[in-house]
């Protein structure tokens, strides 16, 4: 994924953001062509994601897998920002490389349920009968992510000039607000300090 340097997610953004996965979409090559998947996910101990797949999907155990992951994302219009500016699209977006292995075992399949059921609500495998769970294992596979390398971007206009970022902002509030508040967070900052090192340089 191309990131230029203003647009790079911080380390602690990153793992942030990892902390919260719910889903994304994972891609592998199967007999040369791109086969994709929206699964969810659940992350374990901080370099792994577990899930699972129908049995009929394609995917196959390999070396490198990618998977997609994204958070808010919206529309710029050139009516926010100064004139002469074309419009944009702003978003957050995680790309993780890793290693993937494919689970039969219907133990693993079924842990993995218990993972899911734990993060994702609030019950676990103890509220199902073991002969449905077993039933529910032989028609899946466990999908095991082993993260080797992370490509994380937050594109929230930081190339565009303060008064411009608080008035998109402005503008997302009451549709995105997560998308506004990141804005503030993120790109208020860079921008502050993008004009105080250009003011010190023309100073000189």
């Amino acid at each position: 994924m191309y990131i230029p340097e203003h647009f790079k997610m911080s380390e602690a953004d990153t793992n942030a953001f990892l902390e919260t996965v719910r889903a994304g979409t994972l891609i592998t090559i199967e007999s040369g062509r791109p086969v994709a998947s929206f699964i969810p996910l659940t992350l374990v101990g901080g370099d792994r994601l577990t899930s699972h797949i129908g049995k009929v999907n394609p995917h196959n155990s390999c070396d490198l897998a990618l998977i997609i992951l994204m958070s808010e994302d919206a529309y710029v219009s050139h009516d926010w920002m100064s004139p002469g500016i074309a419009p944009s699209w702003n978003y957050e977006t995680v790309h993780l490389y890793g290693k993937l292995t494919i689970h039969t075992d219907p133990d693993w399949i079924i842990a993995s349920f218990d993972d899911m059921l734990r993060r994702f609500s609030h019950s676990s495998n103890d509220d199902y009968e073991p002969d449905w769970l077993e039933k529910q294992a032989r028609a899946c596979h466990g999908v095991e992510f082993e993260i080797v390398d992370i490509q994380a971007k937050s594109k929230l206009s930081q190339n565009r000039s303060e008064a411009d970022v608080r008035t998109i902002a402005d503008h997302l509030e009451s549709s995105n607000p997560h998308l506004a508040s990141r804005m503030r967070e993120v790109s208020l900052p860079h921008i502050v300090a993008r004009e105080a090192r250009v003011s010190q340089a023309r100073s000189r």
